[in-house]
């Protein structure tokens, strides 16, 4: 048994925060309000909520009896004042409810780490309720256990409450909370691997991406390539102190340029290649799983596009979590993001789970959390990852990526691949972590309109092979692989991919006879202005369509 240290006594003006930040949870709990209610300067409000706060709480004790509405309302109005008042915020599990905290006694206490705690008082907070969060934060602080994450957690807890100066005196007593860092096994792959990482600005969530696929278990080459979009090399100083490949491109003019110089800047004998994006958190451990998939499929040729499975989260879900993000901690993040999904109240589309269902299957289909959604009868396999690979003799046969198709580069070995009678799958792998369009928002909306190249995507696809973009994926990833699904991933896992040859004779009819009378594919974003209304579609033809399974026509 390890002795327990003296309970720590925390410095009165910490505690006299505490103490307000806890007074304002309670009512933000209670009453839905989106941010704390500040008092200073409003002593005579202040009494009345304090006296109504306690008359909820003795009507509600047990936590079984739902609060009046004239109560609640009462207190909203008193907090913030007639003049200032809306409807209450929408509810997320458990606002409205008054009632004993906890017991958590045995969080507290059950662990010499305070990880399970960590983890515990950031999905309360998720859940809307505060100070049952803040509770447990100050009681394992000041259980004389172990007790860096919980004190710097804390002190991110007071800040959202106003209390900066408090916050600052907790972090100076705690340093930086502490992280294990453990040794990662890098073996010798069976393949030849490179990986690019495309970026147009240095910000935290790139350098927290950068530094976790780095420490992981992968030991290929990594190729940072940054966009021209600024003028200066903005990410070079951090990628000189990491063993990466550094590009910096003069001009902006979309990834598929950018990959294109990342990919001939990988050495010759490269077998696969990787594209990922610059804001995914990477698991310790995802690499042997991914070559062992690669070295099973590569030398027939039937697999084109191995996609990593991930979770993924909107930026603006929860300061907490993407403070989790830029901080590399995946182990509380990963488990937060999962028990979400368990939680009532907090199943919404801002964390999507693109990963392959089913613990059994080392091949599956996903879902594509931009287009796949249930409530509106929209159904979609996986396209691509946040994290894709291909063999690099795919992007040899294409000449390279098309330039003149700036964001295209996907649709592009998409339709190289069931033109080629090759799969697309994912793999069931710790599940990388996605902070969906964290650096978009920095882009200038202004410039981006200013500049031709981002529009034409779409148009010069089509131009070059014929389909409308969305008519060609809706019809392969939302109808044959869709309704094959089954199939195709029980064929897959026993690597018979002979067995699943009819899903490309299955899509090439559909291509050739969907049109908008016999289309039930009514959530497709094109309908009001369809242009397959007949047999034969003038940019194609119907003997265009036969093209489709021909290298040589590409």
């Amino acid at each position: 048994m390890t002795a327990r240290a003296a309970r720590p006594v925390l410095d009165p003006r910490v505690a006299d925060a505490i103490g307000r930040a806890q007074f304002a949870a309670d009512i933000k709990d209670m009453t839905g309000l989106p941010k704390p209610v500040k008092f200073r300067g409003r002593a005579q409000r202040l009494r009345l909520v304090r006296a109504l706060l306690e008359r909820a709480k003795k009507k509600g004790a047990g936590g079984a009896v739902p609060q009046a509405p004239w109560l609640l309302r009462a207190i909203r109005l008193a907090a913030i004042g007639l003049k200032g008042w809306a409807p209450p915020a929408k509810s997320r599990g458990s606002a409205g409810r008054v009632g004993p905290t906890g017991p958590f006694a045995g969080y507290l206490t059950s662990s010499e780490t305070d990880d399970v705690v960590i983890r515990l008082a950031l999905l309360l907070r998720l859940m809307r309720r505060d100070r049952e969060a803040l509770d447990l934060l100050v009681g394992r602080v000041s259980s004389g256990l172990p007790s860096g994450q919980a004190r710097w957690w804390l002190a991110h807890q007071l800040e959202l409450f106003g209390e900066k100066k408090a916050a600052a005196l907790l972090r100076e007593g705690a340093g930086q909370a502490e992280t294990i860092q453990v040794a990662i096994a890098k073996g010798a792959p069976s393949l030849r691997y490179g990986i690019v990482m495309l970026t147009m600005f240095d910000t935290p969530v790139f350098r927290a991406s950068l530094r976790s696929l780095v420490e992981s278990d992968y030991p290929g080459r990594i190729v940072v390539v940054e966009d021209g979009y600024e003028p200066e090399a903005t990410c070079r100083a951090f990628c000189e102190t990491l063993p990466v490949t550094y590009i910096k491109r003069t001009r902006w003019t979309g990834s598929a340029a950018a990959m294109n110089e990342g990919i001939a800047t990988l050495a010759a004998d490269t077998d696969v290649v990787a594209f990922v994006h610059n804001d995914v958190l990477w698991p310790p451990q995802w690499f042997r799983a991914f070559d062992t998939a690669w070295a099973d499929t590569f030398a027939d040729g039937k697999v084109g596009l191995i996609n990593l499975g991930y979770i993924q989260f909107k930026h603006k879900l929860d300061t907490a979590l993407s403070e989790l993000f830029t901080r590399g901690e995946y182990a509380h993040l990963q488990w937060i993001l999962t028990a979400m999904r368990d939680v009532a109240g907090l199943k919404d589309d801002r964390v999507q789970d693109s990963q392959v269902q089913g613990g059994q299957w080392r091949f599956g289909l996903s879902r594509d959390p931009w287009n796949d959604w249930v409530p509106d009868a929209r159904f979609m396999t996986g396209r691509f990852s946040v994290a894709a690979s291909f063999p690099i003799r795919l992007w040899r046969a294409l000449g390279g990526f098309n330039e003149d198709i700036p964001y295209g580069f996907d649709l592009e070995l998409q339709h190289y691949c069931v033109s080629n009678r090759q799969w697309m799958l994912f793999l069931n792998n710790p599940p990388l972590i996605h902070l969906a369009s964290s650096d978009t928002r920095s882009v200038d909306p202004a410039r981006r309109a200013a500049v031709a190249e981002v529009h034409q995507t779409l148009p010069a696809f089509e131009a070059k092979y014929g389909w409308q973009v969305e008519h060609f994926l809706n019809i392969y990833f939302s109808e044959s692989a869709f309704i094959y699904q089954d199939e195709i991933v029980r064929a897959a896992n026993a690597l018979r991919f002979g067995d699943i040859d009819f899903v490309f004779d299955d899509f090439d009819r559909r291509l050739r006879e969907r049109v908008l009378s016999n289309c039930e594919l009514t959530w497709c974003r094109s309908r009001a202005t369809c242009k397959y209304v007949d047999h034969a579609p003038a940019a194609v033809g119907a003997a265009g369509i036969k093209t489709l399974h021909g290298i040589g026509d590409l």
